[in-house]
């Protein structure tokens, strides 16, 4: 066979050669389809070698290694797809979402902007657009954005629930919590399947409203404020909720029964999601139900605080979310930021981080500085007793900073630039959560300006104002 097509002439191996690269790239396609990325990767890449000049190759050889988060190379191969195919605005929306995600935020906007001149008339394009200029902080030009592609197709779901963020972050909580309802349109957020009817708001004396649980931790409880007002309606109130935040709702005023995810639901009337609560209430700025606290520790809750030196002030810290959150990466930071803080004078440090991160203190050397409380705590009822004896708490954006917040605790949130809507925009207060204060990347990824901005704020409120920032 090799001896037969070494003899052919050099246009028929030509054609050899592309119908074989074809053929592997099909495979590449099918392995794509069935979510087999790194098998798809190799199999575009054998592709390649056959007949490197195929743009589609290079194009979703990109999207899979972006699937795999390989950005870098991603983008590179976005590149080699302009250099044969230039001016396509697909793979220019593409190129764009890989930097967006590699946090190179201007590059990404350019790139946009420029499948927006390539398609204009494509939805997507002007959504890819809002996206990057959300996350670069013009918040108004992002909803402008996401209205265009809107006009040009009002069904866009990914659209209308990333426009829903965007004016939430703004503040228009009347049309944000409206809009905030096309979450059950997601794929990824089905609306759950139950027999009886959705709670309006009506008055229902004596009947029984199912309030059920959605998203994670941190909304349960933000959004468990709204349940003294279900209570008011005349109704019972049943709670759904995660097993280790049962305890704690049971604190909630208004609650009747608190029932854990995947247990047998009781007998009930009416049903409604815990964010969807917001809306049937009407929501703005100025009717926000931000009295605190609205949650406490449990009754028989017994875990104590170490002893710790006469009139030292008592912080508890947590440094990243639960790693299988979607923004992980954003929301959470590297522990040896934490450690500005562990050298201001009357201060005891307590760690709240559960889980994976816990060995972060150990791996640091900082053992001796900060007293490990985490293993320590079984549920959020247990953290919340801790929490109740601390003088502040200072945290990511997680469901601590939730929990401190809903207890009334002062509590200081640590955000990057491209916050979540609930923290709004160029703001250093909470309308949620009156003892929260918000500190917030000054730039994309720059936590270390942040934690300075944090020590010289503790400084200060320690009367240290002297007391200059270490560099890290």
């Amino acid at each position: 066979q090799r001896a037969v097509s070494q003899t052919l002439p050099s246009d028929q191996k030509l054609a050899l050669r592309e119908r074989e690269a074809a053929r592997i790239y099909a495979t590449g396609i099918e392995q794509h389809k069935n979510n087999n990325l790194n098998a798809a990767i190799e199999s575009y890449g054998k592709s390649l070698i056959l007949n490197p000049k195929t743009p589609e190759v290079y194009n979703n050889m990109g999207a899979a290694l972006r699937g795999t988060g390989k950005l870098e190379a991603a983008v590179a191969c976005y590149r080699c797809c302009l250099i044969i195919r230039p001016n396509h605005p697909g793979v220019y929306s593409n190129i764009g979402n890989a930097y967006r995600e590699l946090g190179s935020l201007q590059l990404s906007i350019e790139s946009h902007q420029r499948a927006v001149e390539l398609a204009p008339n494509d939805a997507s394009t002007h959504y890819n657009l809002g996206l990057a200029l959300r996350d670069f902080g013009h918040t108004e030009q992002s909803l402008s954005a996401f209205e265009t592609a809107l006009r040009l197709d009002p069904n866009h779901v990914e659209c209308r629930w990333d426009r829903s963020l965007t004016l939430l972050a703004l503040g228009d909580y009347a049309r944000g919590f409206e809009e905030f309802e096309w979450r059950w349109k997601l794929a990824r957020t089905p609306k759950r399947a139950l027999t009886t009817p959705e709670w309006d708001g009506a008055k229902l004396k004596g009947k029984t409203v199912l309030i059920y649980q959605e998203q994670g931790i941190g909304d349960m409880i933000q959004f468990a404020r709204y349940i003294p007002l279900v209570k008011e309606q005349g109704v019972n109130v049943v709670v759904e909720c995660q097993p280790e935040l049962a305890s704690l709702m049971s604190t909630v005023p208004g609650i009747d029964k608190v029932i854990n995810v995947g247990s047998a639901l009781p007998k009930y009337d009416c049903h409604i999601a815990m964010m969807s609560l917001a809306r049937v209430f009407k929501t703005t700025l100025e009717t926000l139900p931000n009295k605190t606290p609205y949650m406490g520790p449990p009754e028989g809750v017994s875990i104590q605080l170490p002893t710790s030196m006469d009139h030292q002030r008592q912080i508890g810290i947590a440094w990243a979310r639960r790693p299988t959150h979607t923004n992980d990466i954003n929301r959470s930071c590297d522990f040896k930021y934490f450690i500005e803080l562990l050298g201001v004078p009357g201060v005891s440090v307590y760690s709240l981080q559960k889980g994976l991160y816990e060995a972060d203190i150990k791996e640091n050397g900082c053992s001796a500085l900060v007293i490990e409380m985490g293993s320590k705590l079984n549920d959020f009822a247990d953290t919340t007793a801790l929490i109740q004896q601390l003088d502040l708490v200072i945290t990511v954006d997680t469901a601590v900073a939730h929990l401190a917040g809903a207890m009334g605790k002062p509590v200081w949130v640590v955000l990057p630039f491209a916050a979540d809507w609930r923290w709004m925009v160029e703001t250093s207060e909470s309308p949620w959560y009156p003892s929260m204060r918000l500190f917030r990347q000054r730039q994309p990824g720059n936590w270390k300006q942040v934690f300075i901005d944090i020590r010289e704020a503790l400084c200060e409120d320690l009367n240290l104002s002297e007391l200059k920032p270490i560099s890290l």
